[in-house]
C-alpha cells in the first residue's frame, strides 16, 4: 500500500501513527510531498521543502534488516532504484549515497519492538545552501536535477518510491542476506582511501579496508585491523 501526504511533520511520525492503528504493513509506504519537522540521524533537522523524495517504509525485521547491516543493505537497494533511472551512486557508509562528492539521499531507521521503519529522503529536484548545512558535515549536499537536469525532471517521487517498494517486495531476503555486503563494496565511497571515523568525540584514523559481516567499518590502522560500528565517517 502506498499513501501520499501532501504535508506532514515527519514521515516516520505519521508512519508510527499508521503502525499504531493497524495500518500500515511490512513493505507498505508513505509518501509526504513536504515535511515541516523532518530529522536525520542524531536528532538533526532535515530541510524538506516540496519536490524531493520523503518516505517511509516499513521493513521486515529479519535477515539483513534485523541487524546493524540493515542501513547498509537497503543503501544497496537505494542505489539499485536510482541507477534504473540512470544515476550511479557511491554509498557513504552507513547511511548516505552520493554523487561527485554530494550527498544525494539519506536513511534514518526507527525500531520498536518487531517493528522496523526506514525514513528516507532523496534531494530529487532541490538540495539546501551550504550556508544551512552543519559546519561539521561530511559532504555538501546535491540533488538529482544538478547532475542530469532532464532525467531529473522526468520523474516524482511516487515513481522513485515504487520502484524502491517492489524491488524490496521481490528481494529473496535469504539470498540477499548474503550479498549485500558485495553488492555494497562495489558501491563503498573511499575504498582503500585513508578516512578518520568520529566516534563519541575521538578520532580514529586508517585506510578504507571493507565492512565486516555486520555492516561495520573495517580500518586498517597503524595499531592493525580495527572494527567500527558506529560514527562518522569522513575524508582525512
Amino acid at each position: 500500500m502506498l499513501t501520499v501526504l501532501e504535508s506532514t511533520g515527519s514521515v516516520l511520525d505519521a508512519a508510527w501513527k499508521m503502525v499504531a492503528e493497524s495500518r500500515f504493513s511490512v513493505f507498505d509506504a508513505l509518501i509526504a510531498h513536504e515535511q515541516t519537522a523532518g530529522r536525520g540521524q542524531y536528532g538533526r533537522t532535515w530541510i524538506s521543502p516540496k519536490g524531493n523524495v520523503y518516505v517511509a517504509i516499513r521493513l521486515p525485521c529479519e535477515a539483513p534488516f534485523d541487524n546493524t547491516e540493515a542501513a547498509i543493505a537497503l543503501s544497496c537497494c537505494i542505489a539499485a532504484t536510482l541507477s534504473d533511472f540512470g544515476f550511479e551512486v557511491k554509498i557513504k557508509w552507513a547511511n548516505d549515497l552520493v554523487i561527485d562528492g554530494g550527498k544525494v539521499a539519506g536513511i534514518l531507521l526507527e525500531q520498536k519492538g518487531d517493528r522496523l521503519i526506514a525514513g528516507i529522503g532523496i534531494n530529487l529536484a532541490f538540495c539546501p545552501d551550504p550556508l544551512a548545512l552543519r559546519k561539521d558535515a561530511a559532504l555538501p549536499a546535491r540533488c538529482l536535477r544538478d547532475v542530469a537536469p532532464e532525467r531529473a525532471a522526468a520523474l516524482t517521487p511516487e515513481m522513485i518510491v515504487e520502484n524502491l517498494v517492489n524491488r524490496l517486495k521481490n528481494l529473496d531476503l535469504k539470498r540477499f542476506a548474503g550479498l549485500w555486503r558485495t553488492q555494497s563494496l562495489s558501491r563503498l565511497l573511499w575504498l582503500h582511501e585513508t578516512v578518520c571515523m568520529d566516534v563519541d568525540g575521538s578520532t580514529l584514523a586508517g585506510v578504507l579496508a571493507g565492512l565486516d559481516e555486520r555492516g561495520g567499518v573495517l580500518l586498517a590502522t597503524h595499531d592493525g585491523m580495527q572494527v567500527c560500528r558506529r560514527g562518522t565517517m569522513r575524508k582525512a
